[in-house]
């Protein structure tokens, strides 16, 4: 009995559900009373059954009324119209709403910054955003279509936090619209529980009064929830007005940046906007770019963020970078602004030769080098009296092979002259003598660089901050392999810098040829890492190093940690600073240097300075079958090591030449505990003093 009456529940349930006239309801109520007077011997059910009743009632006259009144609101509507303003009905009685999320994307990187969250009606056709809108407000229901913006994309995020990965959403709101009591605490919960992952984002109305508006400024502020002002160009905007609002963001309207590029008038007023934004500390993000002449035109105006559908449309999926060539696309826009000058692009075919001569007589300036396997070799010819102001890019995903013969090439300082896309497999072919000016090339973490052939290749370097050959200041470099017969020079008399290596280190495996390194500026290193750690392994090199500065290193790692193994090798290294160290780590915490079978010289003129290992901290020392000649002149310069920290050291068979001017009267601070001798032969002079052993 009990089971029977459920189902019968359930029957008039799927009846009524659409019901909104009392009439209808009066018949299937009659219909179904009959099966319900017999008593199920359960109060409770019996129960369930008069308060079905009851709300099914209250909720038939709701709909009742408001079907009247969106009859009497809407009696100008077509046949078409009409049909539509009650789909949008069904879809604000149900919830059917769903969500597309468009990527909006970071200028100075290409990367995605964040998301907006668009409104769809689910499996409604022909019903947009537009329709929803308008008949809502025809029929008094914006309130309900506020309130489930909010709580649908809320508890969406809540759901979902993994797909957007730390990238923003911003949620459109209707500020002038109330909505019920209760829900709005609902959904303040929610946005203070998400205060990290959302931006409400809002058209401007001067309509407002300043009570309004400070209102609604104070409700978000207390809530740590970021504002973005939609549709900004259209309606009552104004730069002045803008301040009222303080906003995080500002989103400027498609109007004004359909067909910019050729229209000097929309050009200036955007460029007035993304300079008050900017004077005022706010991002400006450029909305409905849909050509690449209109991205061009907003990044050249120095637009912060772009939306889009030429980047990416809306869609259900939640996609998490747009794609390589839109990045490189956008890279070069910047680029563009940044140098003044727009850049002209030569895309290169599989095993084709290029001439640089010909390419400089054409007006380029780029070499772009597809990935995936489209292009595998590439051959760029030139002479090394012909200067040129071409540059070589290659795509994400390259695996290939670029020779270089005789090429000069050359970029704005601090601008690679070989840049490698990410997750590439690259492989340079030397031959002849090649030059690069302002800086060298550019391997990504994800990357692999080897250098190959028996040509040469000089770079000068150039600019504030400079790398010859890895990666920026900030970046790790990728797994670099030089395996060449020829000579690599890099010179930089600038600021700051790395000649081999990057900022925050990586591997660098040198297995053969000539290497001419210097380091003149305030602060670097030859090869390794200025921040970060570097594991150098060198074999069969000959290896002539100079760094100077206020602090330097030759070979390891500036002030990071270093572990530098060397052997078959000939290595000269003169620093001259206040502090460095020629081979391991001038400021880091730990070096473990290794030489064998292998012949260095070390020249130090500093004020503190240690030939191996690290000066401040810990180091590691083992040098075998070797030749190791240190001289030294300055306050505090010792051969193994620095004055603090723990110092071991092992040599074995070695020949070993120590000549020190120094207040310390000591070649290291080891303890005897830490010393290992086995073999070799010693010669050292301390202040003019002389000893034969250690």
């Amino acid at each position: 009995m009990y089971e029977k009456r459920i189902d019968l529940i359930k029957q008039y349930l799927e009846k009524v559900k659409k019901t909104d006239n009392r009439a209808k309801l009066k018949e299937i109520n009659e219909e179904y009373s009959l099966l319900f007077t017999e008593k199920s011997g359960s109060n409770d059910v019996d129960y369930i059954i008069d308060r079905i009743y009851a709300m099914i009632s209250e909720l038939v006259i709701l709909r009742e009324e408001r079907r009247n009144k969106t009859t009497s609101n809407s009696t100008d509507l077509t046949e078409a119209e009409h049909a539509e303003i009650f789909k949008v009905q069904k879809l604000i009685d149900y919830n059917l709403f769903t969500y597309h999320f468009q990527p909006i994307v970071r200028v100075d990187n290409g990367e995605i910054y964040s998301y907006e969250a668009l409104m769809r009606a689910k499996n409604m056709q022909g019903i947009t955003p537009f329709h929803i809108l308008k008949y809502a407000e025809i029929t008094g229901r914006l309130d309900e279509v506020e309130q489930y913006t909010f709580l649908n994309v809320l508890n969406y995020i809540k759901a979902n936090k993994e797909l957007f990965d730390g990238k923003l959403v911003f949620i459109n709101s209707m500020p002038s619209v109330h909505i019920d009591p209760l829900k709005e605490t609902e959904i303040s919960g929610l946005l203070e529980m998400l205060s990290d992952k959302v931006v409400v984002e809002m058209t401007e109305d001067s309509e407002f009064n300043d009570d309004e508006l400070n209102s609604i400024k104070e409700k978000y502020k207390g809530l740590n929830i970021r504002i973005a002002i939609d549709d900004f160009g259209t309606g009552y905007s104004n730069l002045s007005n803008l301040l009222r609002y303080t906003p995080n963001y500002v989103k400027i309207d498609r109007s004004l940046l359909s067909g910019i590029e050729n229209n000097p008038n929309k050009k200036h007023f955007v460029r007035e906007i993304i300079d008050f934004c900017h004077r005022n500390g706010i991002l400006a993000l450029a909305e409905g770019v849909e050509s690449s002449e209109e991205l061009r035109t907003v990044i050249l105006l120095g637009a912060d963020l772009i939306q889009g559908f030429y980047l990416a449309r809306p869609g259900a999926e939640i996609i998490q970078s747009i794609p390589y060539e839109l990045r490189d696309e956008m890279r070069s826009h910047r680029q563009e602004r940044e140098d003044g000058k727009r850049l002209k692009l030569y895309t290169a075919g599989d095993n084709e030769h290029i001439a640089l001569d010909r390419l400089c007589r054409e007006g380029y300036n780029v070499v772009r080098i597809p990935g995936n396997r489209d292009v595998e070799n590439v051959t760029l010819s030139g002479s090394a009296y012909l200067e040129t102001d071409i540059h070589i890019e290659t795509a994400e995903n390259f695996r290939g092979k670029i020779v270089l013969d005789s090429a000069r090439l050359s970029n704005t300082p601090g601008r690679p002259c070989i840049s490698l896309g990410d997750n590439s497999d690259a492989k340079i072919l030397l031959i002849g003598n090649n030059r690069f000016d302002g800086c060298g090339i550019k391997v990504p973490q994800s990357s692999r660089l080897t250098l190959e052939g028996i040509g040469n290749i000089e770079i000068v370097l150039s600019g504030t901050d400079y790398y010859g050959i890895g990666n920026d200041l900030k970046s790790l470099h990728g797994e670099l392999i030089f395996d060449q017969d020829g000579t690599i020079s890099v010179t930089a008399d600038s600021h700051t810098g790395v000649c081999i290596g990057s900022g925050l280190g990586g591997t660098i495996n040198a297995r053969r040829g000539r290497y001419v390194l210097r380091s003149l500026g305030a602060m670097g290193v030859c090869m390794g890492a200025f921040d970060g750690n570097a594991d150098i392994q060198i074999s069969g090199c000959d290896i002539d190093t100079k760094a100077s500065g206020a602090h330097c290193t030759a070979i390891g790692s500036l002030n990071g940690n270093a572990v530098v193994s060397a052997m078959f090798s000939s290595i000269k290294c003169k620093v001259g600073a206040i502090k460095s160290s020629a081979i391991g780590t001038a400021l880091g915490e730990h070096a473990d240097v290794k030489i064998e079978s292998a012949s260095a010289t070390i020249e130090m003129n500093a004020d503190s300075a240690c030939a191996l290992g690290s000066y401040d901290h810990h180091s590691d020392i083992s040098i075998s079958r070797s030749s190791l000649a240190v001289r030294g002149d300055g306050m505090n310069v010792l051969a193994f090591g620095g004055t603090d920290g723990i110092t071991r050291f092992a040599l074995k068979d070695i020949d070993m030449a120590v000549e020190l001017s120094t207040t310390v009267n000591k070649c290291f601070f080891a303890s005897e505990d830490n010393i290992h001798i086995d073999g070799g032969r010693f010669r050292i002079k301390l202040n003019n003093i002389e000893y034969n052993s250690l």
